[in-house]
């Protein structure tokens, strides 16, 4: 395992490094059932990078209004959780667990957390201040990071200006963060196959 504190996220070199890897924001998809669009969006994507060192053709999200709202918004969601909790966070760039899976988190706390900041439009903070769950796309997401970094907790911070914040410690899934490193071998051994097929043709 290696930690990256140089690159900066949402760089050209962040996206570089990414290309052709298992990251957490992909979790949700590597978990999917493997007739399912969204998983064999993802294998052809790593599949394409691989081979070519390029991003995908193929046309995939790009962010909108509310993504850039998110990411203007993160270090006053960062600052407010240090403030409310006297904590220091810090700024990480990218851990990298081999040549082949990858997260970035938000930020460290300390040596055994991490910490994920969401900030959501009005509404949905308000769901979250009434639920006090985590949607289940960012659960596998943390449990992801949790994988891959080794460390033992994840804490959910949703944060809206205009509305409390929303602190949700996470522990380390075992049952889910297996099932990763199963689907993870699994999903690299089909990528290795399918690129040596395609080598053999040339």
């Amino acid at each position: 395992m290696k930690l990256n504190f140089t690159i900066l996220q949402n760089s050209d070199e962040w996206f570089a490094i990414k290309l052709g890897k298992f990251s957490a924001s992909t979790s949700a998809d590597l978990l999917m059932a493997k007739n399912t669009k969204g998983y064999l969006n993802l294998i052809n994507k790593i599949i394409e990078e691989r081979m070519t060192g390029l991003p995908t053709e193929s046309k995939t999200f790009g962010g909108n209004k509310f993504t850039e709202m998110g990411h203007e918004r993160e270090p006053l969601a960062a600052e407010d959780y240090e403030l409310r909790n006297f904590a220091e966070l810090e700024l990480i760039g990218v851990i990298e667990l081999d040549d082949w899976v990858l997260c970035s988190p938000d930020r460290l706390i300390g040596d055994n957390g991490l910490y994920q900041a969401k900030c959501p439009i009005f509404n949905t903070q308000r769901e979250y201040l009434k639920t006090q769950k985590i949607p289940i796309n960012y659960y596998k997401q943390m449990q992801f990071e949790l994988f891959v970094s080794g460390r033992d907790y994840n804490i959910f911070n949703s944060y809206h200006p205009y509305l409390p914040a929303v602190d949700i410690r996470v522990e380390r899934d075992e049952v889910m963060i297996a099932e990763i490193a199963r689907r993870l071998d699994e999903a690299k051994e089909e990528v290795t196959n399918e690129i040596k097929y395609l080598k053999s043709l040339s």
